[in-house]
């Protein structure tokens, strides 16, 4: 609560001389902020759980814009529902959200704000799926938007990616790491639905940037692996010693 946000700061002046591993240069930066010394903090990707073989399905014929993660205010659900009302009105698409709520009563209400944005029908709640259904449906679609305002590090858009699908998402803590701004996928300049809306459908117009948006994709997702991350964070605590 209040007392953890006020104190939070002081309790890791404690904590100066001890060395810290953190899962992106955002979060790094948060440290240094709080006080900690950048040379006792080291940036370690975070291990990705991929399929073991890759996934060769086809995207489907209608444009399918992609939601995934938790159904809360923080990730931004309600924006992503505003970028499908807008884009509802240029063209014929298909609107996936993909993910459980973080509870019954604000699932009502997401429900609701797709009523009345007059999507009812038009935007299919996927609920929690198995990983299997969720790499399956992410190598279906032509986009995720991401619009959470803050992440650690953005782990969807990297499973995204992996299945050739590119990711426009907010500029905010952890996505601007998770996302390769330009090549896997493209960071907003500026937070909102209607800037949501616009950068997908430019890239949804344009198939050469499309395709290369996910070739980049595709190349970016490459970079990170639960392997990669256990043998640099063995090779970070071995130092140590």
């Amino acid at each position: 609560g209040i007392i953890g946000f006020i104190g939070e700061p002081f309790v890791f002046l404690f904590y100066k001389k001890i060395t810290f591993m953190t899962g992106s240069e955002s979060a790094k930066r948060d440290l240094i902020n709080l006080g900690i010394p950048g040379d006792k903090i080291r940036a370690i990707p975070h291990g990705v759980i991929l399929p073991k073989h890759e996934i060769r399905i086809p995207k489907f014929q209608t444009k399918t814009i992609v939601y995934l993660g938790v159904i809360s205010e923080d990730k931004g659900i309600k924006d992503a529902i505003k970028c499908f009302s807008i884009l509802n009105k240029k063209g014929k698409f298909n609107f996936w959200i993909i993910g459980r709520s973080e509870t019954n009563r604000y699932m009502n209400k997401i429900r609701g704000l797709v009523v009345s944005l007059g999507l009812e029908g038009k935007v299919k709640f996927w609920g929690f799926v198995s990983q299997e259904k969720k790499f399956e449906l992410l190598a279906r679609s032509h986009i995720l938007v991401n619009p959470s305002i803050r992440e650690g590090w953005g782990l969807v858009n990297i499973e995204a990616n992996a299945m050739g699908t590119p990711v426009v998402g907010y500029s905010s803590q952890g996505l601007i790491d998770s996302i390769k701004n330009g090549s896997s996928g493209v960071i907003l300049s500026k937070n909102s639905p209607e800037n949501l809306a616009i950068n997908v459908l430019e890239i949804i117009k344009n198939n050469n940037k499309f395709n290369a948006l996910q070739k980049g994709a595709l190349l970016w997702s490459k970079n990170f692996s639960w392997e990669k991350s256990r043998r640099l964070s063995l090779k970070l605590i071995q130092s140590l010693h």
